[in-house]
């Protein structure tokens, strides 16, 4: 029933996001035409991509992706991948964060945190005996991880840099690690934050307009993007316009990504994103039961567990941020949002755990 479950949700979610995206798209194209590439046929292109490879790792065996070949492969790669952003040139923000591939633009990140989650399963697997040692079963995985939070921190791309870190430091804790260690080690990131905040050190790190984005919600402002949100979500009420009524959701920068809540929200309502929000906890509900009835495979437990970390923390940040939170940070909505790098990186995550799923039935 969990796995019936879960193959559920994910259709649910990417039915909204596609209604969404396409209903947005509509009334753009009748209040102001543009003469930009569709969006909802850019989003199909993108979400056949991803379904493609999401078949491809279903039926691929995980077992092949913890060997040490393939394990040591993907960690040249990945760095590879993060070094060469870093190489090209830089966006409009001034940010490294993607690669021009003509018709697409590919965000070497995304894919970097499900390889992040594979390695540590993988590396949780091999040290299942130290974990509870604080080198063995701590600092040493997050030594092996931090060339990826580094290279990411500096493309600079601060909010997928915490979201990476924080889903390391939960999914050694679910692999055993004592949690001492993780509370100790986010202490000390919490009182460096604001030590180089208060030097001013950050300054050198951080872009302009993310410092803006970090000192507004420090002093407690809200900015422009979250109060066109929260307008368009407060217009649809409580059963929202309907389908491809209402003009709020115009005025809201990004919100076919960050913000594509807003759109959900005020053409349907809060029922709307009732359904939504219940939809991403049945999602992560039914992996936290898969984790539970897994055969004693720590690797496929780790992953699996991590896997469902990542998409709660996603979800988390996002609905944080248009709820006003959190401060602007630019992470998607797993599922929903357009963004094909993402959307990517996500469905590939589904088809390495449909697989474990699979083999673990078969065995």
């Amino acid at each position: 029933m969990n796995e019936r479950s879960l193959v559920f949700f994910i259709i649910v979610l990417l039915c909204v996001g596609f209604m969404a995206l396409s209903s947005f798209e509509m009334v753009q194209d009748y209040i102001r035409p543009t003469s930009e590439r569709s969006v909802i046929l850019n989003h199909l292109l993108k979400l056949t991509v991803a379904l493609a490879f999401f078949v491809v790792f279903l039926y691929t065996d995980h077992r092949l992706l913890f060997s040490k070949q393939v394990i040591v492969g993907g960690y040249i790669l990945s760095l590879a991948l993060l070094v060469v952003v870093l190489i090209l040139p830089s966006g409009e923000t001034g940010a490294h964060r993607w690669i021009d591939l003509g018709y697409f633009s590919f965000q070497p990140s995304e894919l970097v945190k499900i390889y992040t989650i594979l390695f540590l399963a993988w590396y949780v697997e091999k040290n299942q005996l130290y974990m509870k040692r604080l080198f063995r079963g701590f600092l040493k995985p997050l030594l092996l991880v931090s060339p990826f939070l580094f290279l990411i921190l500096v493309e600079p791309d601060f909010s997928t840099f915490v979201l990476l870190l924080l889903t390391v430091l939960l999914t050694l804790y679910v692999a055993e690690t004592r949690g001492v260690y993780v509370l100790a080690f986010f202490l000390i990131g919490v009182i460096s934050f604001i030590y180089t905040y208060k030097m001013g050190i950050l300054d050198n790190i951080l872009r302009s307009y993310q410092m803006q984005r970090i000192v507004s919600y420090l002093k407690g402002n809200v900015s422009e993007q979250v109060m066109r949100a929260v307008e368009a979500i407060r217009s649809g009420g409580a059963v929202g316009k309907g389908l491809v009524l209402g003009e709020e959701k115009l005025f809201v920068p990004v919100v076919t990504s960050d913000f594509i809540l807003a759109i959900v929200g005020e053409e349907l309502g809060y029922i709307g994103l009732g359904v939504v929000l219940f939809s991403f906890y049945g999602l992560i509900h039914s992996l936290v039961k898969v984790v539970s009835r897994m055969q004693p495979v720590l690797s496929v437990k780790t992953f699996i567990s991590g896997f469902a970390i990542l998409t709660m923390l996603q979800v988390m940040v996002n609905v944080g941020v248009i709820s006003g939170i959190f401060p602007v940070t630019g992470v998607t909505l797993p599922l929903v949002s357009y963004g094909g790098s993402s959307l990517l990186a996500t469905m590939i995550g589904f088809g390495i755990v449909g697989n474990m799923i699979l083999e673990s039935e078969r065995e």
